[in-house]
């Protein structure tokens, strides 16, 4: 693995003071390659798909904002309704903390998948697709543990319409949050978010590293747009399905603050409340904006990778 030499101490000489500090730090330098293309890949497919994910938040809370008996509105008629009542800018909320999110957890746990892969399997073996699945768990997990508070303000934000009571700035909500929960509640919805995550990211990553070599096999495409394009829609698909049941839950517990106890206790109240189906609310929203996202995300990962000289993913 090449290395970028970050610090050189000079070594001592025989008229010094003996040296007891003399070191050479290193970075791998494809590390940091990959996690900084990937931070760009992710946080240019958030900025394009941001209205779809603030639609996908009021989708998946309008159950708890209607009346009794009322049926919530679709994913078209969520999107007209926010920008007749709170104007096109609504459609941004969040994108503060979610290009914040996009550069640091969407740029390790896309950038760390390729390392934490060649570390496992080596340089040379070719991975299978458990070690693809154990790969994006690790990488998408350890992401997701550490930038859980940015996500939990991005939901905020995303969820508070006009209401005078929710804050509408990022510092606003972690004031609120600190206040009402202490610290410990910037981490509220941490678990499920963790869970997420490295599913996510091991969907995501494990079937388009899949597909994309099962349709080369099948089809003698060669590296490009088409074949790159082909696999990150499947593999959109194949991630939005997996991952909506724990995302209803993730954003229940984000914006729910202490009223569920726990994910197990969200997940039984979903359960309760709207059935086996309630797991799936938003998925319309959620496909609309993650499968264009995981395109655009890896078809610009794909070019900068190339640019910047890493093997293809």
């Amino acid at each position: 693995m090449a290395a970028q030499k970050v610090i050189e101490l000079p070594a001592a000489t025989s008229d010094s003071k003996p040296a007891s500090a003399a070191a050479v730090f290193f970075i791998p330098k494809s590390v940091i390659t990959e996690l900084y293309t990937s931070g760009i890949s992710v946080g240019t497919a958030n900025t394009i798909t941001n209205p779809l994910d603030v639609v996908k938040v009021r989708l998946q809370l309008a159950r708890n904002q209607v009346a009794v008996g009322a049926k919530p509105p679709g994913m078209i008629q969520t999107g007209i309704n926010v920008v007749r009542n709170e104007g096109v800018v609504a459609l941004w909320s969040g994108l503060g903390p979610s290009l914040a999110r996009g550069f640091f957890f969407g740029g390790a746990r896309l950038g760390l998948y390729t390392p934490i892969k060649t570390m496992i399997c080596g340089e040379t073996a070719r991975p299978s697709l458990e070690m693809k699945v154990l790969s994006g768990s690790l990488s998408g997990g350890l992401a997701a543990a550490v930038t859980s508070p940015i996500e939990l303000i991005k939901t905020r934000l995303q969820a508070a319409g006009r209401d005078p009571a929710v804050p509408k700035t990022s510092m606003g909500v972690i004031r609120q949050v600190v206040a009402a929960d202490g610290v410990a509640g910037l981490w509220k919805g941490a678990m499920p978010g963790l869970i997420r995550s490295a599913i996510l990211t091991a969907a995501q990553c494990a079937t388009y590293d899949e597909v994309k070599r099962g349709v080369v096999k099948a089809t003698g495409w060669h590296d490009g747009v088409s074949l790159h394009l082909t696999s990150s829609m499947i593999a959109g698909l194949v991630t939005t399905t997996i991952t909506n049941p724990i995302d209803v839950i993730k954003t229940r517990m984000f914006v729910g603050g202490q009223t569920y106890s726990g994910p197990i206790a969200c997940a039984a109240h979903v359960l309760k409340q709207d059935g086996l189906y309630g797991f799936m609310k938003g998925w319309s929203a959620s496909y609309a904006r993650l499968g264009p996202h995981t395109v655009i995300m890896f078809l610009t990962a794909e070019r900068l990778r190339k640019a910047t000289g890493l093997q293809s993913l």
